[in-house]
C-alpha cells in the first residue's frame, strides 16, 4: 500500500493586471520546477489584482524579454485573483507593497496571510540591500523589462530552494 502523495504545492504569482511581472515570475518558475523534476509536485499559477486585461496574453514586451532569454511566455492569459483560491495555496507571491495590501485585506485569516511574501524577499541580494519591491515596467522600455525579468529569475532561484525544502519535509 502506497500512500497518497500529498497534494501538490500551490505557488501563485501576483501583480496588477497579470500580464507583466507575475507572468515572468509564472512562467520563469514553472520552467525551474520542470527543470527540477517537481512537476508532479508543485502547481505554479498567476494572477492580478485587476480585472483589465482578463484573457489577454502577457504584454509583448513580457513575451520578448522571456524569449530572449529562452522561455515561452506566449501561452499565457491574464486573470484576476479568486480570494476563494486562498484556502489551496501555500505561497502567495506579490510583486509589490500594493499587492501585498490588497491581499492581505482580501486573506482575512492570520493563516492566510501567512501565506502572503513579496517575490523578491527570496533573493538574498534583494534581501541585503532592502530592495524588495518588483517595479511595474509598463510605463517602461525594454531596459524596465530587462531589470524586471533579471529581478524575477534571481528570485525565482530561491523560491525553487525553498519550494524544494517544502517538499522535502512533506515527504519526510
Amino acid at each position: 500500500m502506497g500512500s497518497m502523495l500529498p497534494r501538490p504545492l500551490h505557488v501563485t504569482f501576483v501583480c496588477s493586471g497579470n500580464i507583466c511581472r507575475s507572468p515572468m515570475g509564472h512562467v520563469i518558475l514553472q520552467r525551474m520546477v520542470a527543470e527540477a523534476g517537481l512537476h508532479d509536485h508543485v502547481l505554479v499559477t498567476s494572477s492580478g489584482t485587476g480585472d483589465w486585461h482578463v484573457g489577454e496574453h502577457a504584454d509583448p514586451r513580457t513575451v520578448a524579454v522571456l524569449a530572449q532569454h529562452g522561455y515561452d511566455g506566449s501561452r499565457h492569459r491574464a486573470r484576476e485573483f479568486d480570494p476563494d483560491e486562498f484556502a489551496d495555496l501555500d505561497l502567495v507571491l506579490a510583486s509589490d507593497e500594493g499587492h501585498v495590501r490588497v491581499l492581505q485585506r482580501l486573506a482575512r485569516t492570520p493563516h492566510n496571510r501567512a501565506k502572503i511574501h513579496l517575490v523578491r524577499e527570496f533573493d538574498p541580494e534583494a534581501v541585503a540591500a532592502g530592495t524588495l519591491e518588483t517595479a511595474d515596467p509598463w510605463y517602461g522600455d525594454e531596459a524596465h523589462f530587462l531589470r524586471c525579468f533579471t529581478e524575477v529569475e534571481a528570485a525565482c532561484r530561491g523560491i525553487l530552494d525553498h519550494i524544494r525544502g517544502q517538499i522535502e519535509t512533506d515527504h519526510a
